[in-house]
Protein backbone atom coordinates (compact mmCIF):
# COMPACT_ATOMS: atom_id res chain seq x y z
CA UNK A 1 0.00 0.00 0.00
CA UNK A 2 1.46 3.71 -1.13
CA UNK A 3 0.06 6.45 0.87
CA UNK A 4 1.23 9.74 -0.72
CA UNK A 5 2.51 12.49 1.22
CA UNK A 6 1.93 16.18 0.31
CA UNK A 7 5.26 19.16 0.72
CA UNK A 8 4.80 20.62 3.69
CA UNK A 9 5.77 17.11 5.41
CA UNK A 10 8.98 17.02 3.58
CA UNK A 11 10.19 20.29 5.08
CA UNK A 12 9.12 18.88 8.14
CA UNK A 13 10.94 15.85 7.83
CA UNK A 14 14.58 17.90 7.54
CA UNK A 15 14.04 19.35 10.82
CA UNK A 16 13.64 16.30 12.55
CA UNK A 17 15.44 12.95 12.60
CA UNK A 18 15.83 10.90 9.10
CA UNK A 19 13.77 8.66 8.28
CA UNK A 20 14.36 8.03 4.32
CA UNK A 21 14.44 4.16 4.36
CA UNK A 22 10.78 4.50 4.69
CA UNK A 23 10.24 6.43 1.54
CA UNK A 24 10.99 5.82 -2.21
CA UNK A 25 11.95 7.78 -4.64
CA UNK A 26 8.50 8.29 -5.62
CA UNK A 27 8.03 10.35 -2.41
CA UNK A 28 5.57 7.70 -1.63
CA UNK A 29 5.21 5.95 2.68
CA UNK A 30 5.46 2.25 1.97
CA UNK A 31 3.32 0.43 4.49
CA UNK A 32 4.84 -2.43 3.67
CA UNK A 33 2.77 -5.89 3.71
CA UNK A 34 -0.45 -3.97 5.18
CA UNK A 35 -3.43 -4.98 2.61
CA UNK A 36 -4.12 -2.58 0.42
CA UNK A 37 -7.66 -2.04 1.75
CA UNK A 38 -10.18 0.55 0.94
CA UNK A 39 -9.45 3.32 3.64
CA UNK A 40 -6.55 1.56 5.03
CA UNK A 41 -8.63 -0.68 7.24
CA UNK A 42 -5.77 -3.31 7.42
CA UNK A 43 -3.94 -0.34 8.84
CA UNK A 44 -5.89 0.26 11.66
CA UNK A 45 -7.22 -3.42 12.68
CA UNK A 46 -3.69 -4.29 13.20
CA UNK A 47 -3.97 -1.81 16.32
CA UNK A 48 -6.30 -0.62 19.13
CA UNK A 49 -6.63 2.41 21.28
CA UNK A 50 -2.77 3.88 21.78
CA UNK A 51 -2.50 5.17 25.34
CA UNK A 52 0.02 7.48 26.50
CA UNK A 53 0.54 7.57 29.98
CA UNK A 54 1.32 11.04 32.19
CA UNK A 55 2.35 11.53 35.53
CA UNK A 56 -1.19 12.02 36.78
CA UNK A 57 -3.25 10.33 34.07
CA UNK A 58 -3.35 8.83 30.78
CA UNK A 59 -4.98 9.74 27.63
CA UNK A 60 -6.64 7.21 24.69
CA UNK A 61 -5.98 7.81 21.14
CA UNK A 62 -7.68 6.00 17.78
CA UNK A 63 -5.37 5.31 15.56
CA UNK A 64 -7.17 6.85 12.41
CA UNK A 65 -8.26 9.40 14.06
CA UNK A 66 -5.86 11.33 15.85
CA UNK A 67 -2.66 9.43 14.75
CA UNK A 68 -2.58 8.40 10.63
CA UNK A 69 -5.36 9.62 7.79
CA UNK A 70 -4.91 11.62 4.98
CA UNK A 71 -5.16 14.82 6.34
CA UNK A 72 -2.64 14.12 9.56
CA UNK A 73 0.15 12.80 7.16
CA UNK A 74 -0.47 15.54 4.53
CA UNK A 75 -0.61 18.54 7.38
CA UNK A 76 0.66 17.42 10.17
CA UNK A 77 -2.33 18.15 12.38
CA UNK A 78 -5.61 17.35 13.12
CA UNK A 79 -8.94 17.99 11.07
CA UNK A 80 -11.16 18.28 14.11
CA UNK A 81 -9.85 19.78 16.95
CA UNK A 82 -11.62 16.69 19.48
CA UNK A 83 -9.08 14.13 17.96
CA UNK A 84 -5.75 16.65 18.63
CA UNK A 85 -3.21 14.79 20.66
CA UNK A 86 -2.98 16.43 24.11
CA UNK A 87 0.28 18.11 25.40
CA UNK A 88 1.64 16.52 27.94
CA UNK A 89 5.15 15.19 30.29
CA UNK A 90 4.49 11.65 28.32
CA UNK A 91 6.46 8.72 30.34
CA UNK A 92 5.20 5.88 28.09
CA UNK A 93 3.21 5.39 24.37
CA UNK A 94 1.61 2.30 24.56
CA UNK A 95 0.92 0.58 21.39
CA UNK A 96 -1.41 -2.18 21.39
CA UNK A 97 -1.11 -4.83 18.61
CA UNK A 98 -4.49 -7.06 17.59
CA UNK A 99 -2.92 -9.26 15.57
CA UNK A 100 0.20 -10.98 14.19
CA UNK A 101 2.63 -8.65 12.34
CA UNK A 102 6.20 -8.39 11.52
CA UNK A 103 7.33 -4.98 12.10
CA UNK A 104 10.31 -3.87 10.35
CA UNK A 105 10.40 -0.13 11.55
CA UNK A 106 8.25 2.29 13.48
CA UNK A 107 8.49 6.20 13.45
CA UNK A 108 6.37 8.77 15.04
CA UNK A 109 6.31 12.46 14.86
CA UNK A 110 7.08 14.66 18.46
CA UNK A 111 6.30 18.69 18.81
CA UNK A 112 8.11 19.82 22.19
CA UNK A 113 7.89 23.25 23.29
CA UNK A 114 11.85 23.47 23.58
CA UNK A 115 14.84 22.82 22.28
CA UNK A 116 15.95 18.91 23.61
CA UNK A 117 17.47 15.89 23.35
CA UNK A 118 15.14 12.85 23.90
CA UNK A 119 16.07 9.14 24.14
CA UNK A 120 13.65 6.20 23.56
CA UNK A 121 13.51 2.92 24.72
CA UNK A 122 10.97 0.20 23.36
CA UNK A 123 9.55 -2.65 25.24
CA UNK A 124 7.25 -5.31 24.21
CA UNK A 125 5.32 -7.55 26.33
CA UNK A 126 2.85 -10.52 24.62
CA UNK A 127 0.08 -9.20 27.43
CA UNK A 128 -1.31 -6.88 29.70
CA UNK A 129 -0.41 -9.05 32.46
CA UNK A 130 3.15 -9.15 31.73
CA UNK A 131 3.28 -5.14 30.73
CA UNK A 132 4.32 -2.57 34.30
CA UNK A 133 2.08 -1.74 37.17
CA UNK A 134 3.54 0.39 38.94
CA UNK A 135 5.60 3.18 37.31
CA UNK A 136 7.83 5.82 38.51
CA UNK A 137 6.61 9.26 37.32
CA UNK A 138 8.72 12.30 38.45
CA UNK A 139 6.70 12.65 41.22
CA UNK A 140 6.25 9.09 42.31
CA UNK A 141 8.47 8.65 45.90
CA UNK A 142 11.09 6.56 46.65
CA UNK A 143 9.40 4.63 49.97
CA UNK A 144 7.05 4.39 51.82
CA UNK A 145 5.11 3.60 55.42
CA UNK A 146 4.24 -0.03 55.93
CA UNK A 147 2.56 -1.31 59.07
CA UNK A 148 4.27 -4.34 60.88
CA UNK A 149 3.53 -6.23 64.22
CA UNK A 150 6.17 -6.25 66.29
CA UNK A 151 7.20 -9.12 68.77
CA UNK A 152 4.61 -8.28 70.77
CA UNK A 153 1.80 -7.97 68.58
CA UNK A 154 1.68 -4.22 68.29
CA UNK A 155 1.21 -2.37 65.24
CA UNK A 156 4.71 -0.23 63.96
CA UNK A 157 5.34 1.97 61.64
CA UNK A 158 8.45 1.17 59.13
CA UNK A 159 9.86 3.21 56.43
CA UNK A 160 10.86 0.85 52.87
CA UNK A 161 11.90 1.42 49.62
CA UNK A 162 9.12 1.16 46.68
CA UNK A 163 9.64 -1.40 43.82
CA UNK A 164 8.58 -0.23 40.82
CA UNK A 165 8.24 -2.54 37.77
CA UNK A 166 9.40 0.04 34.93
CA UNK A 167 11.48 -2.27 32.85
CA UNK A 168 15.54 -1.89 32.73
CA UNK A 169 17.57 -0.41 30.06
CA UNK A 170 18.40 -4.06 29.38
CA UNK A 171 15.43 -5.66 28.68
CA UNK A 172 14.14 -2.77 25.78
CA UNK A 173 14.20 -4.28 22.30
CA UNK A 174 14.92 -1.00 20.28
CA UNK A 175 16.60 2.31 21.14
CA UNK A 176 16.22 5.86 19.49
CA UNK A 177 17.81 9.34 20.46
CA UNK A 178 17.03 12.52 18.52
CA UNK A 179 16.53 16.38 19.17
CA UNK A 180 13.68 18.70 18.90
CA UNK A 181 13.09 22.03 17.40
CA UNK A 182 10.88 23.82 19.98
CA UNK A 183 7.62 24.57 18.55
CA UNK A 184 8.40 22.18 14.97
CA UNK A 185 7.96 18.77 14.85
CA UNK A 186 10.65 16.21 14.97
CA UNK A 187 10.40 12.05 14.51
CA UNK A 188 12.34 8.94 15.62
CA UNK A 189 12.29 5.98 14.06
CA UNK A 190 13.12 2.11 15.80
CA UNK A 191 14.01 -0.54 13.92
CA UNK A 192 16.24 -3.13 14.36
CA UNK A 193 14.59 -4.89 17.09
CA UNK A 194 16.33 -7.18 19.41
CA UNK A 195 12.93 -9.27 20.52
CA UNK A 196 14.12 -12.38 22.39
CA UNK A 197 13.62 -15.92 20.54
CA UNK A 198 14.36 -14.08 17.11
CA UNK A 199 17.80 -13.11 15.18
CA UNK A 200 15.80 -11.14 12.31
CA UNK A 201 15.82 -7.59 13.77
CA UNK A 202 12.09 -7.26 12.99
CA UNK A 203 9.21 -7.08 16.04
CA UNK A 204 7.23 -9.84 15.84
CA UNK A 205 3.53 -8.74 17.57
CA UNK A 206 0.16 -10.91 18.41
CA UNK A 207 -2.29 -10.64 19.12
CA UNK A 208 -2.82 -8.85 22.73
CA UNK A 209 0.97 -7.63 22.23
CA UNK A 210 1.97 -4.11 23.49
CA UNK A 211 4.57 -2.32 23.01
CA UNK A 212 5.59 0.44 25.20
CA UNK A 213 7.25 3.05 23.96
CA UNK A 214 9.37 5.09 27.28
CA UNK A 215 10.70 8.61 26.64
CA UNK A 216 13.26 8.29 29.53
CA UNK A 217 13.55 12.21 30.01
CA UNK A 218 10.44 11.89 31.55
CA UNK A 219 10.73 8.94 33.61
CA UNK A 220 10.95 8.56 37.17
CA UNK A 221 14.11 6.42 36.68
CA UNK A 222 15.72 9.35 35.66
CA UNK A 223 15.37 11.97 38.32
CA UNK A 224 18.40 13.92 36.87
CA UNK A 225 17.05 14.66 33.58
CA UNK A 226 14.95 17.42 32.30
CA UNK A 227 11.26 16.91 31.95
CA UNK A 228 9.67 17.56 27.85
CA UNK A 229 6.21 18.23 27.48
CA UNK A 230 5.06 17.08 24.16
CA UNK A 231 2.30 15.81 21.53
CA UNK A 232 3.04 13.56 18.68
CA UNK A 233 1.16 12.15 15.36
CA UNK A 234 1.44 9.95 12.26
CA UNK A 235 2.24 6.72 13.80
CA UNK A 236 4.06 5.28 10.67
CA UNK A 237 4.43 1.45 11.04
CA UNK A 238 6.05 -0.38 8.24
CA UNK A 239 5.31 -4.37 8.38
CA UNK A 240 7.17 -7.20 5.85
Amino acid sequence: MKFTFGKRIFRQIAVGLSIVILFSLSACFDLGAFEDTPGHKDYYDTFGEVEALFDGGSHKYDVEDSLFNDYSVNELGWEDEDDKVDVEDYVYIVVPFECEKRVQSLALFVRAGKDVTLTVNAFYFVNDTLAPKKIKYKTSPDTEIIIEKDENGNDVEREVPIEYDDPSETESIAYSEFSTVAGGWSSFMLQDFKQEGYTDGLLHTGQNGLLYIRINENSGQYPERETCSFDFIDLLVRAV
